[in-house]
């Protein structure tokens, strides 16, 4: 009698990784996807560091995926937390360095924790940390979910890994979400708006 196959308990994510043109999923590179399950394991392992090294006042996210991962460490810490955007280059806009499209909030004698989704070259982490800095922040720590082995090493880290990711928020339903839109330089910014391409549940 011939054993059962077992069914894989890893979704498939080949239509999650055709979403981006950097698309390694297949070959020796393969995407990695992080479950929501896993996100929040990361969550509360950093969170339980945070809460030991640094309580922090307040996280503030880098727009977009820092939006998600500040947000949920900010509710781990049961502290308030704040978005800005920052840009990473445009060639359009003419400029080649990180600068943010949104003002930082006050943060006048508290202690900050600026969040990202992965760190590579620690700009953005480098620029958020800065403008709170200049914001008001006591002190300053970074955090992001993913550190790049070669890059930048944020002060609190989920992982270390150089693989393609493929995160819960990477998913059309939420990546076309226009509440994580970027405003354009020297635009005003936009009133965050029910997405109409989001399906009615």
């Amino acid at each position: 009698m011939s054993k059962a196959k077992k069914t894989p308990l890893k979704a498939d994510i080949s239509e999650a990784a055709s979403l981006f043109s950097d698309d390694r999923s297949r070959g020796s590179n393969a995407a990695q996807e992080l479950s929501w399950a896993s996100f929040d394991t990361s969550i509360q392992s950093m969170a339980t560091a945070l809460k030991k090294k640094l309580k922090p006042d307040v996280v503030v996210g880098v727009v977009h995926g820092g939006v998600f991962v500040g947000s949920a460490l900010a509710a781990a810490l049961n502290c308030p937390f704040f978005s800005v955007r920052i840009a990473a280059r445009s060639r359009d806009a003419g400029f080649s360095t990180p600068r943010a499209l949104s003002q930082m909030p006050s943060l006048k004698g508290r202690v900050a924790l600026v969040a990202d989704d992965i760190a590579s070259s620690g700009d953005m982490l480098r620029l958020g940390a800065a403008l709170a800095k200049k914001a008001g922040a006591k002190k300053v720590a970074t955090a992001a979910l993913v550190q790049r082995s070669a890059g930048y090493a944020p002060d609190f880290v989920g992982q270390i890994s150089d693989r393609f990711f493929v995160f819960p928020w990477d998913y059309a339903a939420v990546a076309l979400d226009a509440r994580f839109e970027v405003q354009k330089p020297g635009g005003v910014a936009k009133r965050a708006t029910k997405n109409k391409k989001r399906k009615k549940m």
